[in-house]
């Protein structure tokens, strides 16, 4: 049960970073009103995980797919297989045995978080992305780096920082997420597919 609860938390923090980047990955610098996203995209990835203690890092890769209607899947394929899917009306998991679990707010305050911000971004009112985080944006070599730093409350409590670099593409290329327990996750995206929004 410790096991299964640390994957549900670790995917919930990636998530968390992943939804919160959502809007920041426009063209304005101070959170507001979204201009237009994409409506979806999908894309594989490598993730790099670093322990306090450890040298080596635990590596694993997947693919994610973001649907303003559908959602957000987050899959890992190798080494293990894993799935955690959330929509703005809940989530579930299915784990490496195979079982699928519902996931709900009272279980999980991390999913509550998540599902705010979550439903906030995808109807551009993103002062819950501002209730979590206080944002900063810089343009370095022509890519566009923001940092997520997350205030007081559960979110500081597991994560130092967020940052997200995103080239020519409105979805990010790296994801660093530095974790309070000296740990760092580092994941590459890469086979991006969007749909953008229509004209």
């Amino acid at each position: 049960m410790t096991q299964i609860r640390f994957l549900r938390i670790r995917w919930l923090i990636l998530l968390t970073g992943l939804v919160a980047l959502y809007p920041a990955w426009s063209d304005g610098n101070h959170p507001g009103k979204m201009p237009p996203s994409p409506v979806s995209f999908r894309a594989h990835f490598t993730e790099s995980r670093t322990l306090p203690g450890f040298t080596q890092p635990l590596v694993s890769s997947g693919q994610v797919a973001f649907s303003r209607t559908a959602g957000i899947s987050w899959e890992v394929t190798a080494p293990y297989h894993y799935l955690l899917k959330m929509t703005s009306s809940g989530a579930e998991e299915q784990m490496p045995d195979g079982a699928i679990r519902r996931l709900n707010t009272r279980q999980d305050p991390w999913l509550g978080i998540v599902q705010h911000i979550f439903i906030g971004t995808l109807t551009g009112d993103l002062s819950s992305l501002e209730r979590y985080f206080t944002i900063r944006t810089t343009w370095i070599k022509g890519k566009r780096l923001v940092v997520l730093t997350p205030k007081a409350g559960p979110l500081n409590k597991a994560i130092q920082s967020i940052h997200v670099t995103q080239g020519r593409l409105p979805v990010p290329q790296y994801l660093h997420i530095d974790e309070t327990s000296g740990g760092l996750i580092v994941i590459r995206f890469f086979d991006i597919h969007l749909t953008p929004v229509t004209p």
